[in-house]
């Protein structure tokens, strides 16, 4: 027997049929994110489980503001440094990044690399200017 707020009985309800359930696409859009470029107003749409780069590169036309790029793209797994940005708003959760590309100290200032950073709420983010590489 289930039991009401009120204290009294109440009757089951049955369970939907699986065509009423959410899709787990559906269900990561229920609670996307928004990321703006810091000093726009511009903004991306990050669905639950995209990276910050996966977000920008999904929106089209994306990756620059004002003539200036925002989120560089290079290797996709946290290696090469050049899709390096600075959170100024929110939240992120990151996986693995070489610290050759962003110490710990950038990391607590709110450097992380967009390939590897997932929001976990609204975002505001900033472009980091990326020294010329030389190749040998």
């Amino acid at each position: 027997m289930e039991i009401t707020e009120s204290g009294g009985p109440s009757a089951r309800k049955p369970a939907p049929p699986p065509s009423a359930l959410p899709s787990l696409e559906d269900a990561a859009e229920a609670n996307p994110r928004q990321i703006t470029v810091d000093g726009t107003i511009r903004t991306v749409t990050c669905r639950d489980g995209l990276s910050i780069l996966d977000a920008f590169e999904r929106a089209r036309n994306p990756l620059a503001a004002n003539g200036e790029v925002v989120v560089r793209v290079g290797c996709r797994r946290g290696g090469c440094g050049i899709c390096k940005v600075k959170i100024t708003e929110g939240s992120v959760r990151t996986g693995p990044m070489r610290r050759a590309h962003v110490s710990e100290q950038e990391e607590a200032e709110g450097y992380v690399l967009a390939c590897c950073a997932y929001p976990e709420s609204d975002l505001a983010v900033a472009s980091v200017p990326v020294a010329p590489r030389t190749f040998k």
